[in-house]
């Protein structure tokens, strides 16, 4: 677990501090992010159709 946390803290100092990160640290991040994000808009209204 200390592991994984660590991890996390790192692809998103990799990502958003330094600005060198590869995809494997970006599509973490994006998971990272993206899921509470659709949770709350799913909770609050209507999902986004397009």
């Amino acid at each position: 677990m200390k592991k994984a946390i660590k991890t996390i803290i790192t692809d998103l100092n990799h990502v958003f501090v330094k600005g060198d990160s590869d995809k494997v640290e970006q599509a973490r991040v994006f998971l990272l992010l993206a899921t509470p994000v659709m949770s709350v808009m799913y909770l609050f209204g209507q999902f986004p159709i397009y």
